[in-house]
Order: structure tokens, then sequence, then C-alpha cells
């Protein structure tokens, strides 16, 4: 499945690249329980509706954020 591209209406030309759950799993190799982790320390998401399964897409721009706030080098 592709990730879900949306290209705002604000004059911005950046397309906003949006990604669920399973792919973002399989993008960055981590398990479900990691990005609930990743999502309790702080990393941004969008969730459509009010429901305890309501659709939830990651932004590409958070994810690359979080990732690199969180690089470590020795």
């Amino acid at each position: 499945m592709e990730p879900f591209s949306i290209i705002p209406k604000n004059g911005n030309n950046e397309i906003d690249i949006l990604y669920n759950k399973k792919q973002v799993l399989q993008k960055y190799n981590i398990s479900s329980m990691t990005l609930e982790k990743w999502k309790n320390e702080g990393l941004q998401y969008y969730k459509f509706g009010q429901s305890k399964t309501s659709m939830i897409k990651y932004k590409k721009k958070h994810l690359d954020d979080f990732v690199e706030k969180h690089l470590v080098t020795l």
C-alpha cells in the first residue's frame, strides 16, 4: 500500500506524506510496542475521530524529526 499524500491549500507546494501504522512499522522495522513508546515520548500523529478504533496517520516529517532528535553519535 502506498503512503497517503495531501497537498495543503495554504500556498505551500510541499506535499505532506502520511503513513498508517503498518507502513510505519515496516519503514522503520519496529514493533507496535515501540511505536506506542514513541507516541508516549512525543511522536506527533493525526487521529481522525474520537473512538478507540479511529484512524491514525503519521506525517513523514514528524517521523523524520522524531528519529533525528533521538540520533546518538559516538
